[in-house]
């Protein structure tokens, strides 16, 4: 048994107003609430997912950028093409995480 689950002594089920309920009731309501509760868990993981491959992203675009400024002393010539290559990079990172997990 975990923190959040109560015990009851006579085993009555009760709604907020004070009605009784039947245990088959009570079973459903409760299986109910745990689907419900399964759900936001799940939705809360994808959230957190998504926000973590958007940040990477988001690095691997300032790591290309920062990679570009460098070439671009190197042989400048290339700009174009490294400005492509990021921007290809970078449409194609925002259009996988608008499509989601």
């Amino acid at each position: 048994m975990n923190g959040n689950e109560v015990t009851r002594l006579f085993a009555t089920h009760t709604t907020p107003g004070g009605q009784k309920i039947s245990g088959s009731l009570a079973r459903q309501t409760k299986r109910e609430a745990d689907t419900v509760a399964a759900r936001a868990e799940i939705a809360a993981v994808e959230e957190q997912a998504h926000a973590f491959l958007a940040s990477v992203a988001l690095t691997n675009v300032a790591v290309l950028v920062t990679q570009a400024e460098v070439h671009m002393k190197v042989a400048p010539a290339g700009g174009q093409f490294y400005e492509s290559i990021i921007a290809g990079y970078a449409i194609g990172a925002g259009q996988r995480l608008g499509r989601g997990l």
